[in-house]
């Protein structure tokens, strides 16, 4: 019955592993998000974003930000090229998260 115990140790070990990974990744993307929008628009404090939506199998995220200073608006990141476009009348936005939060 002791051998038993290993392999599920080991199991539930790397699946912690994995995911706590996958989390932390998430979590260091949407600060990532919200340092670049604060930084674009001038604003000393980082953004508050929203409403987050994974879109092009993961690639992308379509969301909503909100600044210190109450201004607001959607936004649309590329996780692969790290790029960011903010507005709704932007190409990139209406081409990855058109009809997603109307």
């Amino acid at each position: 019955m002791h051998n038993l115990w290993i392999p599920v140790v080991a199991i539930l070990t790397v699946a912690g592993l994995i995911f706590g990974g996958q989390a932390y990744t998430e979590a260091q993307r949407d600060a990532r998000i919200a340092a670049t929008i604060a930084e674009r628009l001038d604003s000393q404090a980082p953004a508050e974003i929203s409403n987050l939506t994974r879109v092009n199998k993961g690639y992308g995220v379509c969301g909503d930000y909100t600044l210190p200073s109450a201004e607001s608006d959607r936004f649309y990141y590329n996780s692969a090229l790290q790029s960011l476009t903010l507005g709704t009348d932007s190409p990139q936005y209406r081409d990855n998260c058109a009809g997603l939060s109307d």
